[in-house]
């Protein structure tokens, strides 16, 4: 009956939060779905508090409507606070501005939605079921299944007052000494604080989506036989492994380009292959060596069709030849880097090309200007759209050009004609002569100059941040490599969105703490005690980093978005332990009898809220499909942080609680005698 009674908080919760987003105009989508999926810990974490210490005081003998009652109201300041710390985090989160903050928006408030019922759920619902439906044990009598589960219980029975005992004379001995104990868990943080760096830094992890592309493309100018000839060889040998289940090539882009080809690679499913996504694209990356000719570049599949890459840096400037040669500088540099893969510039020299340069003095006495000139060639080679031609109610356009093998200037320069002023026919050889060059392919403008593009992927295992301090570093350092007069660089996209993840996460931590801070000073009418429940803080993000760099998890959005939450999860089991030892001193205990007794007390609540969070995240660390396993590095750094915060929380706070609560005492003395308040004898 308690576990029902507990766990009724999940349909209501969730079905009030559903009900506040529709009323918001909230879509049921991945971030929402997420925000609530990481809910469900947190759910029942009000409501096991809430029904634990009813069952509690049912176990000392009272009856059920006055042990929920009185249990409800022991905790009822402590309960509001952990709810409040929650939504203190992820509500100022909602706003931020960006990318990120369009990630965190619906995501923190449909969270707070979820919070909100469950608070009111925790206070009303589960004290009344408790009241009208507790068990026969409370009245000292045993029911059908405690009978048949007897042993069972029993014995669970044993482990947790033998838990409690080790824990009452572990805290013992910590309080005789609490300054080692909280040196120690000084050195742990900073040990663990150090793992952070082997933890790859990026912005969204490798996809595993069991899909990819395969781009090539030829020198500018290649026809689309020749283009297509290649993209048949790359794509026997692309079929020829097991893993693959469909290849789909298509020849030219959007831009009319006949010498480009992408690849379409879905594989078979993920129950039915060795190897992941990753390591099926490395071995691709191997296989295609042969065709380095046609720069092929094994990259996620791009669903929208936007064409960028995870990293992309331009380089800009005003001259075009100066900025082609700094970029291929650049380019090789960034090919020997380790954290990219597939390296390459959205920039292709070579493009044939003819042009035709005017004699002035001969065009002006034969009565040819440049503007004329221009006009005639493109009516005579693109064509011009004359008249319209309509039958059986549709209608079509009618162009006027020259036939397709008079059109080719390089070998028909001689037979070209262009009309004069007076109309007369002049020879194109008269007035202007020509000259074969090569050319970009397409020229990119960025704020009134030019740029071209470097674009690469991140090698697994390597962070996106580290690469860009390499780069930094080597604009920085290396003569070779400094920014010419008026050459500037810049990172978009992902890369760009990494910088701007950077900067959101310092805002949402600052006012995550700050906000937590307030609430819980206000709560506690006091602005020492919220420093003893805020120790848990550092200790839940020593833990998400050591749990990252186990587990080869990279420091992305979604990692950050568990550790925010993280804010305010971890601070519970501090405002379960001070709580309740400031409870037990109100009413005359001395403060170290305090703290042991609400340690004791409290070791089976915050077990409970702690595994029911745990095993609630579980699923998305593990990722239960090949589309959920891009955000296994949320649920792995909060699983990570709530273990470190929950053990070292026993711990280190009644350690310091010691020290910070006889600081409380003595400030609060101080400000009075400061300020001329009358102090109560």
């Amino acid at each position: 009956r308690s576990t029902l009674i507990t766990a009724l908080a999940l349909p209501y919760s969730l079905l009030g939060a559903f009900l506040l987003m529709w009323a918001c105009g909230y879509t049921i989508n991945l971030m929402t779905l997420l925000a609530l999926s990481l809910s469900v810990g947190l759910l029942i974490d009000d409501a096991i508090v809430v029904r634990e210490n009813i069952f509690r005081h049912i176990e000392m003998g009272k009856k059920p409507l006055q042990a929920a009652l009185e249990g409800t109201k022991e905790v009822t300041q402590a309960v509001i606070a952990t709810t409040l710390t929650v939504i203190a985090v992820f509500g100022p989160v909602a706003f931020l501005k960006g990318v990120v903050g369009q990630f965190f928006k619906q995501f923190g408030f449909v969270i707070c939605f979820a919070m909100l019922i469950s608070l009111f759920d925790a206070l009303t619902i589960a004290p009344m079921l408790s009241a009208y439906f507790a068990s026969k044990t409370a009245h000292g009598e045993k029911g059908f299944f405690e009978r048949v589960f007897a042993p069972i219980l029993d014995r669970f029975e044993i482990i947790q007052r033998r838990m409690e005992d080790y824990y009452e004379a572990t805290l013992k001995s910590v309080l005789k000494r609490p300054g080692k104990a909280i040196g120690i868990s000084v050195i742990i943080f900073f040990a663990c604080m150090f793992t952070g760096k082997f933890v790859p830094k990026t912005f969204l992890p490798p996809q595993d989506a069991g899909e990819f592309s395969v781009d090539y493309d030829l020198p500018p100018g290649t026809s689309i036989e020749a283009t297509n000839e290649t993209g048949a060889k790359m794509d026997a040998i692309i079929r020829s492994n097991k893993e693959v289940e469909l290849a789909a090539l298509t020849i030219g882009n959007r831009n009319s380009e006949s010498n480009v080809g992408s690849f379409y690679v879905k594989l078979v499913s993920s129950k039915n292959r060795k190897m992941n996504t990753s390591q099926v694209k490395d071995l691709l990356r191997d296989q295609l060596k042969d065709f380095a000719y046609a720069s092929p570049k094994v990259k996620d599949y791009d669903a929208v069709g936007g064409g960028q890459r995870p990293f992309n840096m331009n380089i800009v400037a005003s001259d075009q030849a100066q900025l082609e040669v700094f970029t291929m500088k650049v380019l090789e540099r960034l090919k020997k880097n380790k954290g990219l893969k597939d390296v390459d510039v959205n920039f292709r020299p070579g493009k044939p090309e003819v042009q035709l340069v005017l004699n002035s003095n001969r065009a002006s006495e034969l009565g040819i200007t440049p503007g004329s000139l221009g006009l005639e060639m493109r009516n005579l080679i693109e064509g011009t759209d004359v008249a319209k031609y309509r039958t059986g109610g549709v209608e079509y356009d009618i162009r006027t050009r020259l036939q397709e093998d008079q059109r080719t200037l390089k070998t028909n320069f001689n037979n070209f004609f262009v009309p004069n002023l007076n109309g007369n026919l002049v020879r194109l050889s008269d007035v202007a002569s020509k000259e074969e060059k090569t050319g970009p392919s397409k020229v990119n403008r960025q704020d009134r100059a030019r740029y071209i593009q470097i674009q690469a992927d991140i090698t697994p295992g390597a962070g996106m941040g580290d690469v860009m301090k390499e780069i930094d570093t080597m604009f920085a350092s290396d003569p070779e490599l400094k920014l010419p007069t008026g050459f500037r660089y810049a990172y978009v996209g992902q890369a760009e969105n990494f910088k701007e993840l950077g900067e959101s996460m310092v805002t949402a931590l600052f006012f995550g703490i700050l906000f937590i801070f307030l609430v819980l000073a206000s709560l506690y009418e006091s602005f020492v005690t919220p420093l003893t429940i805020m120790l848990a803080l550092p200790l839940a993000f020593c833990g998400s980093l050591v749990a990252l760099a186990i587990t080869q998890q990279s420091l992305n959005i979604f990692s950050m978005i568990g550790v925010i939450m993280l804010l305010g999860v971890a601070v519970k089991n501090s405002i379960l332990l001070v709580d309740y030892a400031n409870q037990l001193i109100h009413e005359g205990m001395d403060r170290t009898s305090a703290m042991v007794k609400a340690g004791k007390t409290r070791l089976r609540p915050i077990l409970m809220t702690s595994l029911a969070l745990i095993a609630g995240t579980i699923p998305i660390a593990v990722g239960l499909n090949e589309a959920s396993k891009q955000r296994t590095s949320m649920g792995i750094a909060i699983i990570g942080g709530l273990v470190s915060s929950t053990l070292l929380t026993l711990i280190v706070v009644p350690a310091a609680f010691s020290f910070i609560d006889r600081f409380r005492l003595w400030s609060n003395s101080t400000m009075k005698r400061v300020f001329g308040v009358a102090q109560a004898e």
